[in-house]
């Protein structure tokens, strides 16, 4: 291969890390709870495989470059297995990991449970097998030579969230939410409390912190109508709903990360159905 392929597209690149089992990541068990990704990855192109992998360094570049910005310098492959640790978690926690690195480079994580080595040899691995060619004739240096080389040999850095685009309105909004999956950024917001928050707050300080199904965060508008927001990790998919009390139920619809981050970006007047294409209708218990 004489030229190397663009970077996977960021929402391609998530949908196949869905594939990490999660349950035998949580439990330390990181290169067993990688092989369906293996699987998925071994169905791809050779050439898709390299785009994976130069997309996976990318990210991973972010996190170590979020980390020697804001928590001093790293010289060490701990850092590195972390950072593997929490792209692995999938999207959200990634993105969450930016706005706050405490979350993946603590000094003292435990190994066993919070780091995943193994990603960096998984497209290596499924690429041998796609082209049949040796895995030392890989194209795509994926930073097992640890972090000495780091700066000169990544790809630049091509990070589009959405949620990085400036928020201009000044409408406020009241806001309630429950953060619950990482121990440094727990809390709870209760509607009483009259929170108020701009839709630049909700996303510099709230949004990244849905982590999965145990979160939730909501707004309300001047006309007392809530919307409300949960993370799937496991799909990497928002579910976004808005109560109707007449209905006694729920309309909502799920999302994917950027298209969400589109509807918060214009946000109507009016919380209703009408902000879904093809809402769900979910029956409150009695």
């Amino acid at each position: 291969m004489t030229t190397l392929p663009a970077p996977m597209p960021e929402a391609r690149f998530w949908q196949l890390m869905t594939h990490v089992d999660r349950r035998l990541l949580l439990s330390g068990q990181d290169d067993e709870s990688l092989t369906p990704l293996r699987v998925a990855l071994g169905q791809l192109p050779a050439d898709d495989i390299v785009a994976f992998a130069l997309r996976l360094a990318d990210r991973l570049a972010a996190l170590l470059t979020a980390s020697r910005a804001r928590t001093g310098p790293f010289g060490d492959d701990a850092l590195l297995y972390a950072a593997c640790h929490a792209v692995a978690r999938g999207q959200a926690w990634f993105e969450a990991s930016l706005r706050w690195p405490a979350m993946f480079d603590d000094p003292d994580a435990d190994p066993d449970t919070s780091w995943c080595e193994s990603l960096l040899y998984v497209a290596r691995e499924a690429w041998s097998q796609a082209s049949g060619a040796d895995e030392d004739d890989f194209p795509v240096w994926t930073l097992e030579e640890g972090l000495a080389p780091f700066a000169g040999k990544l790809p630049a850095s091509t990070a589009s969230d959405a949620a990085r685009r400036p928020a201009t309105s000044p409408t406020a909004y009241t806001v309630y939410a429950s953060f619950e999956q990482h121990p440094g950024i727990a809390r709870h917001v209760e509607p009483e409390e009259n929170v108020r928050v701009t839709l630049a707050g909700l996303l510099d300080d709230y949004f990244w912190c849905l982590l999965d199904l145990d979160d939730y965060l909501g707004i309300v508008n001047e006309q007392g109508q809530s919307f409300q927001l949960l993370h799937d990790a496991a799909k990497n998919l928002y579910w976004a709903e808005v109560p109707c009390e007449a209905d006694n139920a729920s309309y909502g619809q799920e999302f994917s990360r950027e298209a969400l981050l589109d509807l918060l970006h214009r946000l109507p007047a009016n919380f209703d159905q009408a902000m879904f294409e093809a809402p769900q209708k979910l029956a409150w218990d009695e």
